[in-house]
């Protein structure tokens, strides 16, 4: 199974002639040498699909008649890959990141008092309502997440919500691939209270557990389960509840970005552990000087059949020379990781934690009182 990793494009009026002249053709043609070896079943993004809300898109004449910016994105991003690779829309998945939020849906005296007020205890609360639809707290990402219901809306296996969504892909006949996407920034704004202790980053660590609850209402015997996220999980002040969730709900592998930078982790315990992989900003500033802040994307090559991420690879954009090319400050010496430090044999998922028949066969009814 092969997934695409990319994450923080920040696609705007400032970087859009770079990407219409130069990138979009070279990502194209990466992904297409790529897909003519090893099929692409899937291309995920983790967050920040525009920058900054989009405004800038939607100020250019070119887009003057589109009604958000992610509708320009799915046109001049998502349609030239899926065109040339022959893909559809059940082989793009996508969450939002802090830029993806409209910040002119804010209004500053409610979020004061919601940063005042919630906490652990409220957060659950505050999801149940925008489950039924969108409020002062999540207005700020309806554009979004109405994208996304409009574009997975005859996406077979796809689980929608205002919070967190689902996806099972069913890789040939007899292998199954659960995701849950995580809206892990519909409580992101630019206001910051002066009591810095009021400006935590909670987005509901419940979405987690309906998630899972749903995946396995679709399909209990799924082979993997992968998880994206924007943030970082050290970002998130229920990083605890996060850890704890990862490890001990069989999830293999979380992906995600914001920080526009390289990073692999295993997080493990005595329950389990799971790995994570942050990628490279996509674009964002495609003449970035700093190497380790440069466009690239990961490409993860994933064998279901021996249970293990055979190999990454690690590419990145050449602003000089438009192409991509092996990364190879993130994965030397060739840009592709295969875990050499431990043999070379990729990273090897843990075995599955048996599943109680007890517990499955539980019935609400079995708990109802006379």
């Amino acid at each position: 199974m092969r997934i695409v990793h990319l994450s923080d494009i920040h696609l705007s009026k400032t970087n859009y002639d770079e990407f219409h002249d130069n990138y979009r053709e070279a990502l194209i043609n990466d992904l297409a040498d790529f897909h003519s070896t090893n099929k692409i079943d899937l291309i995920v993004i983790t967050g920040d699909l525009v920058d900054k809300g989009g405004h800038s898109l939607m100020e250019m004449n070119e887009f003057k008649l589109f009604k958000s910016p992610y509708e320009v994105f799915e046109k001049i991003f998502i349609k030239p890959i899926s065109s040339i690779l022959g893909l559809g829309n059940e082989n793009f998945l996508f969450i939002p990141g802090n830029h993806d939020i409209n910040e002119n849906g804010i209004l500053w005296v409610d979020e004061k008092s919601m940063k005042e007020k919630i906490n652990k205890e409220t957060i659950k609360q505050q999801l149940e309502l925008n489950k039924l639809g969108f409020n002062s707290s999540n207005d700020r990402i309806k554009l979004f997440k109405e994208f996304e219901e409009a574009f997975h809306k005859d996406t077979i296996n796809y689980e929608y919500s205002n919070n967190e969504s689902v996806y099972i892909y069913k890789y040939d006949s007899n292998k199954k691939v659960g995701f849950i996407l995580i809206n892990d920034s519909w409580r992101c704004s630019t206001c910051k209270l002066e009591d810095k202790k009021l400006n935590n980053h909670f987005f509901g660590a419940k979405q987690l557990y309906w998630a899972i609850q749903k995946l396995h209402s679709l399909d209990l015997n799924l082979d993997r389960i992968i998880c994206l996220f924007h943030h970082s999980v050290d970002d998130f002040t229920e990083k605890n509840e996060i850890v704890k969730f990862l490890l001990n709900k069989d999830v293999d592998l979380f992906l995600f970005g914001h920080h526009h930078s390289i990073k692999s982790e295993k997080i493990f315990n005595p329950a389990g552990s799971c790995f994570g992989f942050r990628g490279r900003a996509a674009l964002n500033k495609p003449d970035e000087e700093i190497d380790k802040f440069q466009p690239g994307y990961q490409i993860i090559d994933i064998d279901l059949f021996s249970n293990r991420i055979r190999e990454i690879h690690h590419r990145k954009y050449v602003f000089e020379n438009p192409q991509f090319v092996y990364d190879t400050q993130s994965a030397p010496p060739k840009g592709i990781d295969n875990n050499s430090s431990y043999g070379g044999n990729g990273y090897e998922f843990p075995h599955k934690k048996s599943k109680s028949n007890y517990l499955e066969e539980l019935k609400v009814e079995d708990f109802k009182r006379d």
